[in-house]
């Protein structure tokens, strides 16, 4: 039952996502202004390091399939980045747990990287045509910036919600 409410506030964070990717689109002059949040993906990181990686594997792997048939561009970009994001964070930067700062600093890295890498593959199969300087003023860092404002909210609210629904069998070791 514990599982199922990480599942519950997955798919809420998906739907909000979707409603904050719909409402902020900017147009400047010609040039489009495009904001991406990433609170689902938030979500799976500070799940990996808090809690036991396999729950954080499971949603990326549901909530991926999910996104790339909602979104329906590139089947399995989203299922694989997610999955892939969710290892390289237990990977890499389980030991730093404690470290709540740079826990927070690690996952909102990470999300920029996962921006860049939807855009290269998406530029290698040819769907989007960009200029570097256009995407790094107009989408990096738009993107970086509404998900450092998102991941402020979301951080804190997240651990006490993993705390919460702690479990001793569940825990991480």
């Amino acid at each position: 039952m514990r599982t199922f409410c990480y599942f519950l506030f997955g798919a809420f964070l998906f739907y909000v996502d979707s409603i904050i990717a719909l409402i902020i689109p900017m147009d400047i002059g010609s040039k489009e202004i495009i904001f991406v949040p990433h609170l689902l993906l938030m979500y799976l990181l500070i799940l990996t390091i808090y809690k036991k990686p396999s729950i954080a594997v499971t949603l990326a792997i549901i909530f991926g399939l999910t996104t790339d048939l909602y979104y329906g561009t590139i089947y399995g970009l989203n299922t694989f980045g997610y999955l892939l994001f969710v290892i390289l964070m237990d990977y890499f930067f389980k030991v730093y747990y404690r470290d709540h700062t740079m826990v927070f600093f690690e996952i909102w890295i990470f999300i920029i990287i996962f921006e860049i890498y939807t855009t290269i593959i998406y530029g290698l199969l040819g769907i989007i045509q960009f200029n570097f300087f256009d995407f790094i003023l107009f989408r990096i860092i738009p993107t970086a910036v509404i998900n450092l404002l998102l991941l402020l909210i979301l951080f804190v609210p997240t651990r006490k919600l993993i705390k919460k629904l702690d479990s001793p069998i569940d825990r991480k070791a």
